[in-house]
Order: C-alpha cells, then structure tokens, then sequence
C-alpha cells in the first residue's frame, strides 16, 4: 500500500453535523451495504407491521435517503473532481428516470410474462422495479459526500468483506447439507435447474446473480489477505469454494482472472504460481462439477465448436433474433423500449427467442432499453472511463485503488454475458466502488495542491473547506 496515501493524505471537508448523527447516518449505511447479498432471503422479504413495502432492505435504503436530503448537501461540490463526478451521476440518474418511467405502462404485460418477477399492480411495480434498483445508486453518492478518508474507505471494504464471508459461510452451508443439488457426493455435475432452484428458494435470486456479487467483491478478500491480516485467507478461500460450487461458470473464470490479474498488478508473481500450481493439483485431485461443466461448454453438438454453443445459446436464441427486431423499428432503433425492453419483443410465442427476463450482455440490453443514440454515447464514454481509471491507477499506485479497479474490471467482464448497466442487485457493488476510486484520486490530487508551495494560491483551490482545513493544519 502507498504509505504516502495512507499515512499523509487529507480528508476532504465534511459539512459541520452534530457527532451522533454523523455516527448515526454512517452505522446505517454501513448496514445497508453488509444486507445487499442478503436482501432477497425470505424472511427479510416480508412486510414489516404488515405495510405494504416496508421491507428491512427497504426501510434502511430510506433511512439512508433521509440522511443525504437532510443532514448533507448531496449535489453540492467542493472540488472539481466531485463537481463532475456529480454531473456524470445526473446524467447517468436522468437516463435511468427516463428509461424507468417508460416502463410503467409496460407493467402487466411484464407480469404476464414474467410473474415471479414483475408484480401485477402498478403500484408494486414502481416500488420493486422503479423505487428499489434506484435505492442502490444512493451508494454513490454517500461514499462521494461522506466516506472521504481513507480509514473511512477501508471500513468499508472491511463491511463488505465481512458481507461476502457470511454470505460464504451460508452458501457452502447449505450445499453440503444439500450435495445432490451441486453433484459433490457424486463427483458430477448436477442439474442447473436444482442449483436454480435452489439459490431461488434460501436466497431469492438466480445463481449467476450470486456469482456475480462474488465477481464484484473478491478482489477485496484478496486485497485484505495480502495487505492487512492472514485472517482474511481463510474468507478468501471459502468464497473460491463457494464459487466453485455455484456452477456458474462465468463467475469461475471471471474471479480466477480478476484474483491473477490483482496479483500481476502488484507484482506478487510468487503467489500467482504458488496459486496456479494449486488450482491444477485440485483439478488432477478432484474435478468437480463446475470445471466439468467449463469444460465441456461448446462440445455438445455434432458440428464442434461454435460462438453460439460456447455462449449457451444466447447467439441464436436471444441477442440475433432481439436485434433484428430492433433495428427493423426505427422507434426500438432510436430510443429503445424502456426499462426491461426484452419483456415487450414481439417474438415472445413465435419460438425464436429464449423466454428471459434479461439479455444476457449489459451492452445490448442497455440497447433495448434506451436506442442506439445512447448506447454508443455510452460505449465512448465506457472507453475513455476505462483509460481515465487506468492512467489514475498508474499516478496513485494504491493497494486499495488497485483492488476497486479489479472489481470493475472483473464487474466489465461479466456484463459480456451477465450484469447490467442500470443498477440491478448484479452489479449494486459498482456505484460504492466508483466513488471509493474517485475519492482516493481526489485524497491524493487535493493533497498535492495544498502541499506545493507552486500550487498552493491557486485562485481556484485555495479558498475551498478542504484547502482551508488542510492549511490550519498545517499551522
């Protein structure tokens, strides 16, 4: 870890609030990220005094609305990182808040189609598809305002660690109590439709979904077993054994790359071979149902391998056929159908397309929700996002810095044939991580300017709270 950034670097400016709300306000958002992998168990999916959404996951996302309206200044800027930052999240909330109220009207056909996912009521629907994935953007902008030490960024990654290992601990749990569902007593792999079902039924959710949680959060196990405590290799080895044991195959390859390329960045080349030697002893020892399955993917049909077949038929049965009809509508063309597009195609009982919720890549479902117009706004901007992050991970050389940009890398991955680009529970880990990264770049660029006597009367800097703080201290 850079000790310079550690050790030196300033905590931007919070606004003057009494110390228990301040303490109040944080222990709730805290709380509100260590339930994320657990907000759709059943038992906290009941209505609390029988009111109608009021949900634990729910009331904290509340709580922690009411804190950033009125104890913060949520749109305000002290620098000019943040004032863009912010922009960019305006921007980024205004296409969702369009995208999700044109969906509205869309509303029973989606539960006829999908019942277990869309309500039949209106009002259930902009509370559990409008209201809620909107909840998980307010990560952002909390870290942003509020989390701005690095000792307060490290606790929450330490909350979020701990979230992952609890949620390892029940996973792996429940599958060795259940070995039929994962083939572990029989050495072969299962039927998916019992790991499905059984992910849906003890955690409400589909079992790429939890592997994609894996893929936004191991990097920082990773990051706490090298950097902080040998305590952590324990949660980091029982999270791979969880991952092995989902059957999903993309979170396998996804962690594996994430998890070496974490290694590779921070130059820890004997680990990295100390790890591949004993991932292929376990492979020789014991194959389980995972690696069997990876395997074997795109071998099954007579004419070899194919880009549809190592895809599982997302190729031919959801992304040709969804595009052709897009594009043959100017209007789908254009500006797409709103949020949860796939829901409104056409081709639903014509047998040409794979009956899911989702499209199975972040790029082309953003498609089918909003037109090609944002869509290659969004790809430029992807671009020159990724490039920004790797030149600013280069000038910081931060451990943590270094472990967030894994995350994304490994979150960019996964929307080849998973995640989202609006929020959705996939890919909740993405807005905290964000601002996490923004505010170590900004620890360190408000550190430089206040520290050099060059810079220190820039007319622009210099009358700012966290220039002033950081003077007096000086003093």
């Amino acid at each position: 870890m850079s000790t310079s950034l550690s050790n030196s670097a300033r905590a931007p400016y919070h606004p003057a609030l009494p110390g228990s709300i301040a303490q109040a306000g944080t222990f709730f958002f805290l709380s509100f990220v260590f339930i994320w992998p657990f907000q759709r168990v059943p038992f906290l999916t009941d209505n609390l005094f029988g009111v109608q959404g009021l949900k634990p996951f729910n009331l904290l996302s509340a709580i922690v609305l009411a804190y950033l309206v009125f104890d913060t200044a949520p749109l305000h800027a002290t620098d000019k990182i943040e004032r863009t930052s912010i922009r960019i999240f305006l921007l980024y909330f205004v296409i969702l808040t369009i995208a999700l109220i044109r969906s509205v009207p869309n509303a029973p056909l989606l539960h006829s189609r999908f019942p277990d996912s869309f309500p039949d009521s209106y009002f259930d629907f902009v509370l559990s598809n409008c209201i809620v994935p909107i909840f998980y953007t307010l990560s952002f902008l909390f870290v942003l305002k509020r989390m701005r030490s690095f000792q307060e960024l490290e606790k929450i990654t330490t909350v979020i660690c701990f979230s992952m290992f609890l949620l390892s601990i029940v996973f792996v749990t429940l599958v060795l109590t259940n070995p039929s569902v994962s083939g572990v007593s029989e050495l072969v792999p299962a039927s998916r439709d019992k790991m499905t079902e059984f992910c849906e039924t003890y955690f409400g959710v589909h079992y790429n979904t939890i592997g994609t949680i894996y893929i936004c959060a191991a990097p920082l196990l990773l990051y706490r077993a090298l950097m902080r405590n040998a305590l952590w290799i324990a949660p980091l080895c029982l999270s791979l054994l969880a991952v092995l044991l989902l059957e999903s195959r993309g979170a396998l390859v996804t962690v594996a790359a994430s998890l070496c390329l974490f290694l590779i960045l921070r130059r820890r080349f004997a680990i990295l071979l100390v790890g591949a030697a004993a991932a292929g002893v376990t492979s020789l020892v014991w194959i389980g149902p995972t690696v069997q399955a990876l395997l074997s993917v795109g071998l099954d049909s007579d004419s070899g391998v194919s880009a549809d077949g190592l895809l599982t038929g997302r190729v031919d049965y959801v992304w040709a056929p969804l595009l052709n009809e897009w594009t043959s509508n100017i209007g789908l063309l254009l500006f797409g159908a709103g949020r949860y597009g796939i829901g409104t195609s056409q081709l639903w009982d014509t047998g040409t397309l794979y009956q899911a919720n989702q499209a199975h890549n972040a790029i082309i479902n953003f498609f089918l929700d909003c037109g090609v117009i944002l869509t290659g706004a969004l790809l430029i901007f992807l671009l020159l996002g990724a490039a920004t992050a790797w030149r600013v991970g280069r000038w910081l050389n931060s451990d943590l810095y270094w472990a967030l940009f894994v995350c994304l890398f490994g979150c960019g991955i996964s929307m080849a044939t998973q995640s989202d680009i609006l929020p959705t529970i996939q890919n909740m880990y993405a807005f905290p991580i964000i601002a996490m990264m923004i505010n170590l770049a900004r620890l360190r660029h408000l550190d430089g300017i206040t520290d050099d006597p060059k810079t220190r009367n820039n007319g622009k800097i210099e009358n700012t709270p966290i220039a002033l703080v950081a003077r007096n201290k000086r003093k």
